[in-house]
């Protein structure tokens, strides 16, 4: 091993810091707030380790999620021992599973040449299973029945321990289509990601010499972001480290975000439990954000119970105030936003820019503002909104219905939705139009369809009169009416209206497309509606035209989880609205809650030196304005410690720009005052319940007794309640 000098730790490390670091052996928690050096504490215990108390570096295993982190991880470790390449193992959960089943497999039941299956080999492999099983795809959709497999696993079922635990009707469905699943996997010597994690936990407690042979060659074992862990990393970590094992787990349960991916918050809340005698130390100095940024962070977050507490603090001082902008709608707030981040120009470039978002339907009027500035943008962890499966095939549609003969389009919508027009159909049809050197249109139109089979030719005929209607439409009716007819009548509407979080992201995708043709109809003065579409589909053209923006480093544009890990010089949270965030299909339970509120503390603290955040008055969902009601997560921060700006147009009562009925920041102007059981009783107000606990008055429908409250509790989420029954104190 190279010589190199000790490590400076005085003058690398702060106090806490350097505790973690030089922690001896024995178990220990490292909670790490947002900002304050998590990956350093990893990196100079490992090189600590090495240097100062001479542990072989390949008895060091380091554990994270990505490898992207990994990676960088590796990096700074290997400078600072000096040594390349490092023989310590830094990668994520699954690449060391990975490695253990192509060892040990057979032990298990695997061969160890099995072939990886991704998701989208998953998906094919589960819409087997459901038709052997004969279960509808439109009952039980592929992708959620895959997420239902994906958790049994991360909680160690296999298929027969699910059966046994199936209690409804959908489970038991489930388990039929998981035992399929799996019996289909093997048969292809398959393994998805979730077995590899399931196999390796099954090896390590079943074949004890495999597992002390394991034991005995890892002295030291460090786990980044912690709070992330699933039930199934959380066994294979103490399988690897037994109880009082050399354990350093680094995380932070503010920042667990992915309850819905199986993550555990557990296993950072009751850490000592699982490990007894293990240390917990707090990282609380922050050195990414302004005190002002890390306050308001800090007071939302104290929300939340399932928490162990810190408070962060820096010394880079107050900074500037954390801005709060009240737009009309989503179009006002992208013009906000943008004009704000082209006022910031002179002091922050735009590649230290970014705008977080709770859903992906939300990028598309800050996409379309950006594209109007020409200002760069990266998309991050997403497709762009124009790219989108499901938008590009409604827009192939629209060309269509614009010209008939364009064979491309047409292809791509022959069959979707799924209408019985299978692949074999779709090739007599083409072979049709080649032999009469007709367009596919033409032959829909003219071509005897009853050579082909009866089924076909009815889908085909089916599909060419919805067609003629939809352009029949075109010539008297606006196109968004069009545009909804289009997505009512094809399917889309039904196929996407279910449970699946997925499927539900898709509806909302199509729903902005339709609000993006009403705002085009509304800005452009076209009398002829045939020549609108033809405009519309140009401006989507020009929208989607955006290659020289990727060879650029803009403004970033991401859904709040795609922020987490990232920092930015200036954020703006957008869409700041109850529906939005927390997200109505969020369940509404305290978890689901807090996990939300978490959402937006990750969000917030990925500024470094200016935050801003913004919430519509109102909204377009599918083309129509619906009225929004302000994120009750903002009535949890003091008011005195925001800047609150609105926008000129933002209030509409025909009598007074006053604050009608919008966020209940503000007193109402010239409207009387909402009072239910006495002047104290106001909108902002917390109030506590005696069985809900505590929470904040959002709204007030009518007066006296028989006033309708909605408060929104800490606990429970959004609750209505009539004012004579709620029995409510006042905080």
């Amino acid at each position: 091993m190279p010589s190199n000098p000790a490590l400076d730790l005085e003058r690398d490390l702060n106090p806490e810091q350097a505790a973690a670091v030089t922690h001896g052996d024995g178990p220990q928690l490292v909670l790490a707030g947002a900002g304050s050096g998590k990956t350093r504490v990893i990196t100079y215990r490992v090189a600590w380790l090495v240097k100062e108390c001479q542990v072989d570096p390949a008895s060091i295993v380091a554990m994270t999620f990505t490898n992207k982190a990994a990676g960088e991880m590796r990096e700074r470790v290997e400078d600072l021992l000096g040594l390349q390449p490092l023989p310590t193992f830094v990668g994520t959960f699954h690449r060391f599973a990975l490695g253990l089943l192509r060892r040990y497999g057979k032990h298990v039941g695997v061969d160890p040449s099995f072939a990886i299956f991704d998701s989208a080999d998953q998906v094919s492999l589960v819409k087997k299973a459901l038709a052997e099983e004969n279960l509808s795809e439109s009952a039980f959709p592929p992708r959620s029945m895959l997420g239902t497999i994906s958790s049994a696993k991360n909680r160690l079922l296999d298929p027969e321990a699910y059966a046994a635990s199936a209690e409804d009707f959908y489970e038991k469905q489930a388990a039929r289509v998981y035992k399929q699943y799996q019996r289909l996997l093997i048969q292809s010597s398959g393994v998805d990601f979730d077995d590899m994690l399931r196999l390796a936990v099954k090896l390590l407690t079943t074949e004890k010499a495999i597992r002390d042979r394991l034991r005995h060659r890892i002295q030291y074992l460090l786990v980044d972001e912690f709070q992330d862990t699933n039930h199934a990393q959380m066994r294979m970590v103490q399988e690897i480290v037994a109880e009082a094992g050399n354990l350093t787990a680094v995380g932070d349960e503010d920042q667990g975000i992915y309850r819905w991916r199986g993550a555990d918050l557990d296993n950072v809340l009751n850490f000592e439990r699982v490990f007894p005698g293990a240390v917990v130390r707090a990282l609380e100095q922050n050195y990414r954000s302004t005190q002002n940024i890390l306050d308001i962070a800090g007071d939302l977050v104290e929300h939340n119970q399932r928490r162990r507490g810190k408070r962060l603090w820096t010394e880079a001082g107050e900074g500037n105030k954390v801005e709060l902008y009240r737009a009309r709608d989503d179009q006002d707030e992208a013009r906000w936003v943008l004009n704000t981040f082209e006022g910031l120009r002179g002091q922050i470039s735009l590649r230290e820019m970014g705008i977080l978002v709770r859903t992906n339907a939300q990028t598309r009027a800050f996409e379309e503002e950006l594209l109007k500035r020409q200002i760069p943008y990266e998309l991050v962890g997403g497709v762009r909104f124009y790219e989108r499966a499901e938008i590009k095939d409604v827009v192939s549609y629209l060309r269509v219905l614009r010209n008939p003969r364009d064979n491309f389009s047409l292809t791509r919508i022959l069959n979707r939705p799924a209408r019985g027009i299978g692949k074999a159909t779709q090739e007599m049809l083409v072979q049709m139009s080649a032999e009469h050197g007709n367009s596919l249109w033409e032959t829909l139109l003219y071509a005897e369809l009853g050579s082909l089979p009866a089924r076909s030719a009815k889908a085909l005929a089916r599909f060419r009169d919805l067609l003629q209607s939809l352009r029949e439409d075109l010539e008297e009716t606006p196109l968004p009416v069009v545009l909804e007819r289009l997505l009512d009548q094809t399917g889309y509407l039904d196929l996407y209206d279910k449970d699946d979080p997925e499927l539900r992201a898709k509806l909302e995708n199509l729903e902005e497309l339709v609000t993006a043709a009403q705002e085009f109809t509304e800005e452009t003065d076209w009398s002829d509606e045939a020549d609108l579409l033809s405009a519309f589909l140009d401006h989507i053209s020009l929208v989607s035209d955006i290659d020289e923006w990727r060879r650029e480093q803009g403004v970033s544009l991401m859904t709040l989880h795609s922020a987490k890990g990232l920092e930015f010089e200036a954020v703006c949270v957008a869409g700041l609205e109850d529906g939005l965030l927390p997200h109505f299909n969020s369940g509404g339970t305290q978890d689901e809650i807090e996990e939300e509120r978490r959402l937006l503390y990750v969000g917030m603290t990925r500024a470094k030196q200016r935050l801003f955040l913004t919430g519509c008055r109102r909204r377009r969902i599918a083309g129509r304005y619906q009225d929004q009601q302000e994120s009750p997560f903002l009535l949890e921060i003091p008011e005195q410690d925001l800047v609150i700006s609105e926008s000129s147009e933002l209030f509409y009562d025909g009598r007074t720009r006053a604050a009608y009925g919008f966020f209940g920041r503000r007193e109402p102007v010239e409207i009387e005052p909402e009072v239910v059981t006495g002047d104290a009783l106001r909108r902002g107000r917390r109030v506590r319940h005696p069985t809900l606990g505590e929470g904040v008055l959002m709204q007030l429908e009518g007066e006296g007794d028989n006033a309708k409250l909605t408060v929104f509790f800490d606990r429970s989420g959004k609750r209505k309640l009539v004012a004579k029954y709620a029995n409510l104190e006042l905080l």
